[in-house]
């Protein structure tokens, strides 16, 4: 059956949205026709998650309108939202790890036989129609927890199809998925258009805006800058709507690089990594590149001592040490900004004064109570160095956006005064101008002696910053590349063909 492309699905006209006075949302327009995607871009506060709660029945709007299949329409609740057919799939992933993939999916409306009992017979049956459907290849059986992320992604998006969803927004959804998937991903997202299923897609990767979307809208500073059919713009007006200003282009410094800071020699771990071996100089950038699961992160955990290798030496300025926790790894200069704010860093209802300093409490006490002052200063410091945007530093950090809270986590790792940094996915759910400002820290840190070592999933990140690129393969070393070696075809033939 043809698809009705020209048929509108979601229609928000002039919404506004505030908290505490503060305009956060300001007249902002949107329209989603069915078997479109619409993605919507913008700064990290720009007003892009608020627009998607909005949507979505998490918040009311104090003006304008929002009509669902040409019906005005006002939400209560997300579930509202779900009952007129749309349904949103958040960044983090809501998923029950201990239900079976058929369980989450139809959790909160199984099936049921006539006695009133979950048909479970009826239920696989439905989510196997679904998934062949989709062109899902997962076990309806299958509990989650065991599920890659994008098979979890898959399911969520199952899940709402389930509802008989017509319009789907995706925030963020390809932030963990490295190149093999998100292919996947927009596999699928191309079979539900065909559907005539309407999308709105929310990114911070703007060259995935021109593989998957036909209409982009630029939000900045809670207003809509730019709205335009995305084969009538290129990546130039992008940035210049999303910052207001053009983007200066990112050049790396040449470097000069000093004594042997970190030194691992045949680290394993039984059933993550085996016999990795590499240094690194002061002054010198070493990436660790890979597709997903190849062991990079499990690496950076056991060198600060998050985990326990099972074997192999690491050296710290040439000192075998073993680090038997993070604290220790910080008495010896070294610092861990992890990929995972959620579970390995913030603390969210504390103030973001205390996420940026609790790391090294130490530093701001004297005779054994904390000098406030003294830390104020350093987190006001901090907030101005790294442009984090917020009511203030006794604000909790939970208010922040994903972009200001990575600011403050990266504060909190130079609260250690480290001689070693490792950042974990430093741009990972940052907008374009935040990126430059990391980058252009990283650059500074790194001139003055610092050595980083820098895990990414962004080829155009890892290939713009590091010196040397360790790319591992199944938790091996697959290939080390200099500067002049690397480049997007040599890291991939080693990430994904090396034997």
């Amino acid at each position: 059956m043809a698809v009705e492309t020209n048929r509108i699905v979601l229609e928000a006209q002039g919404l506004t949205k505030a908290f505490g006075g503060n305009i956060v949302l300001n007249g902002v327009d949107l329209t989603l026709r069915a078997g479109e995607v619409h993605a919507i871009v913008g700064e990290n506060g720009a007003g892009k998650s608020t627009l998607i709660k909005t949507l979505g029945g998490v918040h009311r709007p104090e003006a304008g309108r929002l009509m669902i299949e040409g019906l005005e329409t006002t939400l209560r609740s997300p579930r509202d939202a779900i009952v007129r057919g749309l349904v949103v799939i958040h960044q983090e992933l809501s998923l029950a790890p201990h239900l079976s993939a058929a369980e989450n999916i139809f959790l909160g409306h199984f099936p049921r036989n006539r006695l009133g009992f979950v048909d479970r017979h009826h239920m696989h049956q439905h989510t196997r129609e679904l998934l062949d459907r989709l062109n899902i290849d997962i076990d309806p059986a299958r509990p989650t927890g065991e599920l890659s992320i994008a098979q979890q992604q898959m399911v969520e998006i199952a899940k709402a199809i389930s509802f008989n969803a017509r319009i789907l927004i995706l925030d963020e959804p390809t932030a963990v998925l490295d190149e093999s998937m998100v292919g996947t991903l927009f596999d699928l997202i191309g079979k539900l258009k065909a559907e005539g299923i309407g999308i709105v897609f929310i990114s911070h990767h703007l060259e995935e805006i021109f593989r998957i979307a036909d209409t982009v809208t630029v939000l900045r500073d809670g207003k809509r800058t730019g709205v335009s059919p995305v084969s009538a713009i290129d990546q130039n007006w992008l940035v210049s709507k999303m910052i207001g200003r053009d983007f200066p282009e990112h050049k790396a410094r040449a470097r000069k690089s000093g004594e042997p800071a970190l030194e691992v020699t045949n680290l394993s771990l039984d059933g993550s990594f085996e016999d990795i071996s590499f240094s690194a100089r002061q002054g010198e950038i070493v990436g660790l590149a890979g597709l997903v699961g190849a062991g990079r992160t499990e690496i950076a955990q056991a060198i600060v001592g998050i985990t326990r290798p099972t074997s192999g030496a690491v050296k710290v300025f040439g000192r075998t040490v073993r680090l038997r926790n993070p604290n220790a790894a910080a008495r010896l200069g070294i610092a861990y900004v992890s990929e995972d704010r959620k579970a390995l860093g913030l603390l969210p209802n504390r103030p973001v004064r205390e996420n940026a300093t609790i790391s090294n409490l130490s530093r701001f006490r004297r005779l054994g109570f904390l000098r406030l002052n003294r830390e104020r200063d350093y987190v006001r410091n901090i907030i101005k160095k790294l442009d984090i945007r917020l009511s203030g530093m006794d604000a909790e950090i939970r208010t922040l956006s994903g972009g200001n809270q990575q600011k403050v986590l990266i504060g909190r790792a130079l609260a250690v005064e480290p001689r070693i940094l490792i950042f974990d996915e430093p741009t990972r759910g940052v907008d374009i101008g935040a990126k430059g400002e990391i980058y252009a820290l990283i650059e500074e840190l790194v001139a003055s002696g610092m050595c980083v070592i820098l895990i990414s999933s962004e080829m155009e990140e890892i290939l713009r910053l590091a010196d040397r690129i360790v790319v591992l393969r199944r938790g091996r070393v697959a290939a080390t590349l200099s500067r002049e070696e690397a480049s997007e075809t040599s890291i991939m033939r080693a990430a994904a063909l090396a034997g």
